[in-house]
């Protein structure tokens, strides 16, 4: 979902560059005269000033309204009959959900990277302390990879990256979380 402030920027350079363009046509081609006036009012130093200023203000205020935000995009692949096409948010949502479903994963972030016709995903995992990571890392990769193809009918997965951004709680002997994997 866009920003409101992204949104009034976008509708208000637009709107000022239409009145601005649209002011310069009819002054050029349709009145002259009102184009004559025109450049009598731009030529004032502080008119001028003014309206190059809230252009510039505009074009950069919508710029940065519109960092950091991307279009949710679709990833398409090629089925038996036709082309599917899934938003990498859903596929995102999908794979942090089979990561979630293993009690020792406490919070997950995803992040999708197409690469050559295949689709790396990077998942960075909080995990309870306790666990056994290495084995928790393969059975969670091993789980997506199935549910992908499965759910979602996704086969193009080159690799599942797991990052452990952070172990939670205290210390734990191992063998006190052996239903952490299921």
């Amino acid at each position: 979902m866009r920003h409101r402030s992204s949104i009034f920027w976008d509708i208000f350079s637009s709107l000022l560059l239409l009145v601005i363009g649209s002011a310069l046509i009819y002054g050029n081609l349709v009145d002259r005269d009102f184009g004559s006036q025109i450049l009598i009012y731009l030529q004032i130093p502080i008119i001028g000033m003014i309206v190059g200023l809230i252009m510039t203000i505009s074009v950069i205020m919508r710029w940065v309204s519109s960092v950091g935000r991307r279009a949710d995009g679709f990833i398409d692949f090629e089925s038996e009959q036709g082309s599917v096409g899934i938003s990498t948010k859903a596929i995102k949502d999908f794979a942090e959900q089979t990561a979630k479903d293993f009690s020792a994963v406490k919070n997950v972030d995803t992040k999708l990277i197409r690469n050559r016709g295949q689709l790396d995903i990077v998942l960075r995992v909080k995990v309870e302390s306790g666990n056994p990571i290495p084995e928790l890392s393969q059975v969670i990769q091993q789980r997506i990879r199935e549910n992908m193809s499965e759910s979602l009918g996704i086969d193009q997965i080159n690799k599942v990256i797991i990052h452990i951004s952070e172990i939670i709680g205290d210390v734990k002997d191992i063998s006190d979380n052996a239903d952490a994997l299921n």
